[in-house]
């Protein structure tokens, strides 16, 4: 079984066997030739020959049919434990040939078919579902074929070498997460920006007009100016003896879950493991480092 993140399948690694309805064929085949000979007659001979050279013609066809693929690994995106990992394989056709109804999947009871046209852009999307956090190695994947006839079966069994990482599944804490989104106790400091209403007050020179509330002017409750602040939080850590009393898959949930609402909030944070600490940043990069340490800890010795 070839194992590579590309793979082309060869005459070596491809089997073929009759289906049931090729094994009905030869049967009937069979009986024809009996009949034949039985009556000595040329005709039948002739029939039978010629539905025979349909068979050879069938095994051919559909084996060429699988031969000239290749299968690569394409860009795979990490999940968390629990969700369902979408495993995308290119496929392409190394003779220039169209290859008709091709299917590829995890077992012959789940499969995905397609025609494989040499000037498009072909590819398969395996959905696998996964349960543990770290470097996950997808299954053996099967690609089979019975074009033209049905009467034979291709198949082939193949890897891809490269692993997938498995981020924690996120858990929400029980208690805060000292996120600071609005409680004064996670020590927010107010500063002039342009995220949120903080209040009214008075015009002075300079004000832009785009700020005056017009509907308290109507009022007559005087010349009034909006004021807007943001917010800025203090110093974000996430730190494994925040959680002394739960044991460690689910300090890594709860740090996995402050990491990815930190994250969707734009906030800096840094994160604090046993064996790792991560300096305070933000942004898509550092959330992703982050979650691998998280995906790996305790797992650095298995890689």
């Amino acid at each position: 079984m070839p194992i590579s993140d590309v793979v082309k399948l060869q005459q070596r690694s491809t089997y073929i066997l009759p289906t049931k309805a090729g094994m009905l064929f030869f049967v009937i085949i069979l009986l024809m030739m009996i009949g034949a000979t039985n009556y000595q007659n040329n005709l039948a001979f002739l029939l039978t020959f010629l539905i025979s050279s349909i068979g050879l013609v069938s095994i051919i066809s559909t084996f060429k049919n699988l031969q000239g693929l290749t299968f690569k690994q394409g860009s795979i995106e990490s999940v968390s434990a629990g969700g369902q990992l979408q495993l995308l394989i290119h496929v392409s056709s190394g003779d220039n040939q169209t290859h008709h109804s091709i299917s590829a999947g995890f077992s012959k009871e789940q499969l995905f078919y397609r025609d494989i046209n040499p000037l498009e852009e072909n590819h398969f999307l395996l959905p696998i579902k996964v349960s543990q956090r770290g470097w996950f190695y997808t299954p053996r994947i099967i690609t089979t074929s019975n074009y033209p006839f049905g009467f034979f079966q291709v198949w082939s069994w193949f890897k891809f070498s490269t692993p997938v990482l498995i981020y924690p599944q996120p858990i929400e804490p029980p208690i805060d997460g000292g996120l600071g989104l609005s409680d004064e106790e996670s020590g927010e400091n107010k500063i002039l920006g342009n995220d949120d209403l903080y209040g009214l007050k008075n015009y002075q020179a300079g004000d832009p007009l785009s700020r005056i509330d017009w509907k308290a002017l109507a009022r007559e409750r005087g010349m009034l100016v909006k004021e807007f602040v943001s917010y800025q939080s203090q110093d974000l850590v996430f730190s494994w003896n925040d959680f002394a009393a739960v044991n460690d898959e689910l300090k890594l949930s709860y740090l996995c879950f402050l990491v990815n609402e930190a994250s969707k909030n734009n906030f800096e944070y840094s994160l604090k493991l046993p064996n790792q600490t991560i300096n305070k940043s933000s942004g898509k990069l550092h959330q992703e480092h982050c979650l691998k340490a998280l995906a790996l800890y305790g797992l650095e010795d298995l890689v």
